[in-house]
């Protein structure tokens, strides 16, 4: 069995060690945001030493684009799976946001860091690559799933995909924000108030004959 090189605190090499850190800087990040979010408040959440942030991740920034890459791929993996087959648009923002709903009560920290990523990103310019990457990627999934429903003859073949995929992203980060504000139950109650109000079936308008 190897032994930890000189200068690696106990358990470096360990897989869990690291996404304790990443689980841990997600949830700094999303209350203290970037810059008052240190490495040193990071590794006391997650129980772990400075020096282990340090090893696994070197820098802050690449801590960040971490945290990136963790919490968008889980939320692209699941969108995508409800997203799957073609949909109306109404269809589309009901499953994006029921799933988002779901992914606030199991894991509050991920709609905190979503609300907040934007933020930073904006705030500090060494993070806009990693979190444009990200952006990327969802609008490209979305935008996808978009022009299924026109193959399918769900959503007219007129609108732009990318354009119809930036308003439902607009919505369903609005209630990521919000979830950073309020109560699960609230939240659904939201969810619930949105489906009712605004997405009864049968108000999509028409295809293309």
């Amino acid at each position: 069995m190897s032994r930890p090189g000189p200068g690696r605190p106990a358990g470096i090499d360990s897989v869990d060690t690291r996404q304790r850190v990443i689980d841990a800087a997600c949830r700094c990040f999303a209350q203290y945001g970037y810059g008052p979010a240190t490495n040193n408040l990071i590794a006391e959440m997650a129980g772990v030493t400075a020096g282990s942030v340090y090893y696994h991740f070197g820098t802050k920034r690449k801590l960040f684009d971490a945290v990136c890459d963790d919490v968008y791929g889980k939320i692209v993996a699941r969108s995508s799976q409800v997203m799957a087959g073609a949909h109306t648009v109404r269809g589309l923002l009901r499953a994006v946001l029921t799933e988002s709903m779901r992914i606030n009560h199991e894991s509050p920290e991920l709609a905190g860091f979503v609300a907040t990523a934007p933020i930073d990103a904006r705030r500090h310019e060494e993070l806009s690559e990693a979190f444009g990457k990200q952006a990327a990627t969802m609008a490209e999934a979305l935008a996808g799933a978009v022009a299924t429903g026109q193959e399918g003859g769900l959503i007219p073949t007129d609108l732009d995909p990318v354009e119809v995929a930036g308003m439902i992203s607009a919505i369903v980060d609005g209630f990521a924000h919000a979830a950073a504000s309020h109560d699960a139950a609230a939240m659904d109650r939201m969810n619930q108030l949105i489906d009712t109000l605004l997405l009864e079936p049968g108000a999509d308008p028409p295809a293309d004959p």
